[in-house]
């Protein structure tokens, strides 16, 4: 019997705000929203920064490889938990997007690579209610020798619960040019920077004095621009794209498991339906038969036998297939199959094509097996979500991860927001959820826009609308334009902390907290 570790979240999702004293924990259990406020009792009032915490579990493993779950190793008089973080920012070093990476044109061409990675070092922490930061690191624009200009950055800071858990706090989220550059391209800004980051979490666990043993499970961390409707998800998000990787490469027999509709169905058609919140008005719904939501439809709709299966064909009629080539930035088609009705993106397969935004490879499987009448038809009412504290002890490590990523988008990928295609490519992952810790510290945000506010504000169409909403609903009941008041890139820049939060209230989601932005409340 051998004793392990593992950290969870597999991979942890922070985000920046612009509060110098508040900070919220970000989703630690599916359907889990984090609790508002989002902004700081400041005038006017900031943007928190959300913060991933991660946890360490306790493993036996028999010798023919079976592993039990024991507990959750937490720091105390006769524990030692040593957290290590890696922040880093490679955006002015990487590839020009499409598609970004090695194999394009580089950012900042005349400009000396080592300059443009902003590296805040690998950091430790360790005992209880702890702080390490801010996390800074520089960018040095050096030509010829010669530096043109430079900027610290602060990609955000570290802490420890009174458990000795690690919290890793987004930071500011400061974005600027040394050089005095414009902003002219969604995408490719020469001469700027941001403060998004990613890289690699470990930890080393220490007991009643013996030798230190390292996590085996090591972990990832992104630091992502905010959500801004965090109770709202995509249709195919981080969580689907990285268990779509692990039903091809580490467990295939999951292309076959019988669905569940409460579990596997229902939310891909709730997801269907509450996007449009946060997108135009002619959407909404899809028209009153699109509400799926409705008592009588989801009657029907979970109704595994033949009567019921019409209206299960036409749905999955109206879906885009997972993989259908197209020029990237192209609309959906305005006739079936187009849903779900966003814009197309990369292929993962081939970042040099396109492809129309679709579910999953795994996703669409299920939804056929539904659409057959092959799934478990469990419906009995909404699935009421479970907070983390009283989850059983043997869920609670997928349930961190899973409402981590399920609150990143998964398609369409032009970039992205939080991380690009490649998490959807089976080379980024050693293990199920887990990024492969060969890869750089930096590497997962690298081919994101330089800086993200210029393609946030491109993107204010139909791309990923759960974190950029198009339209919004206001306290007064009007849809009006999220982003009313932000002219251009700079704009963004400028104005992305004042921007509102679209919440759930009552039967629907309305905006909050909004700052004014050029005179527009």
């Amino acid at each position: 019997m051998k004793t392990i570790y593992r950290i969870y979240p597999a991979i942890g999702i922070a985000r920046i705000g612009n509060s110098e004293t508040a900070y919220f924990i970000g989703p630690e259990a599916p359907s889990v929203v984090a609790d508002g406020p989002y902004r700081d009792d400041a005038v006017p009032a900031r943007i928190k920064p959300q913060a991933a915490r991660f946890r360490i579990y306790e493993y036996e493993r028999e010798e023919c490889g079976n592993e039990s779950l024991i507990r959750e190793v937490v720091a105390n008089d006769t524990t030692k938990i040593i957290w290590q973080v890696h922040l880093v920012n490679r955006k002015a070093a990487g590839g020009t997007f499409p598609p970004g990476g090695s194999t394009a044109p580089p950012r900042n061409i005349d400009y000396e690579r080592s300059g443009l990675v902003i590296d805040a070092a690998l950091q430790s922490i360790s005992g209880l209610n702890q702080q390490i930061g801010p996390l800074n690191g520089e960018i040095n624009f050096i030509k010829n020798g010669a530096n043109e200009g430079t900027a610290k950055v602060e990609l955000g800071r570290l802490l420890t619960d009174d458990s000795g858990r690690l919290i890793v706090v987004g930071g500011p989220g400061r974005s600027g040019s040394p050089l005095s550059s414009g902003l002219s391209n969604y995408a490719n800004n020469d001469g700027w920077f941001d403060s998004v980051s990613d890289g690699p979490v470990k930890a080393l666990i220490e007991i009643n004095g013996k030798e230190a043993i390292a996590a085996e499970g090591s972990a990832w961390v992104v630091v992502a621009p905010p959500a801004y409707a965090p109770g709202i998800v995509n249709m195919t998000t981080w969580y689907d794209q990285a268990l779509n990787v692990s039903a091809k490469v580490f467990t295939p027999s999951l292309m076959k498991t019988v669905p569940s509709f409460s579990k596997d169905i229902y939310p891909i058609l709730m997801r269907t339906v509450l996007l449009h919140w946060v997108v135009e008005r002619a959407n909404r719904h899809h028209g009153g038969a699109g509400n799926f939501l409705s008592p009588q439809r989801l009657a029907q709709l979970a109704d595994n036998s033949d009567a019921a299966k019409p209206a299960r064909q036409k749905i999955i009629n109206w879906l885009m297939k997972p993989n259908t080539p197209v020029d990237p930035n192209t609309l959906p088609p305005s006739m079936p199959p187009n849903m779900p009705k966003l814009n197309s993106g990369l292929d993962p397969d081939d970042p040099t094509q396109g492809e129309y935004a679709a579910l999953t490879e795994l996703q669409y499987a299920m939804m056929e097996q539904w659409a057959n009448g092959n799934f478990g038809a469990d419906w009995t009412s909404e699935p009421t979500p479970v907070p983390f504290a009283d989850l059983p002890l043997q869920e609670q490590p997928d349930a961190l991860t899973r409402a981590a990523l399920e609150g990143c988008i998964g398609s369409p990928f032009f970039p992205g927001i939080e991380v690009t295609y490649v998490i959807a490519q089976a080379a980024t992952y050693e293990a199920p959820f887990r990024i492969k810790q060969s890869l750089p510290p930096g590497f997962l945000t690298e081919r994101m826009a330089l800086p993200w506010q210029a393609d946030f504000l491109d993107c204010g169409d139909l791309w990923w609308p759960a974190q950029r909403p198009v339209e919004v609903v206001t306290h007064s009941g009007e849809i009006k334009r999220f982003a009313r008041g932000i002219k251009n890139y700079g704009d963004m820049v400028k104005w992305w902390t004042e921007l509102g939060f679209v919440v759930e209230k009552d039967d629907g989601f309305v905006e909050t907290e909004r700052n004014p932005i050029d005179g527009q409340a």
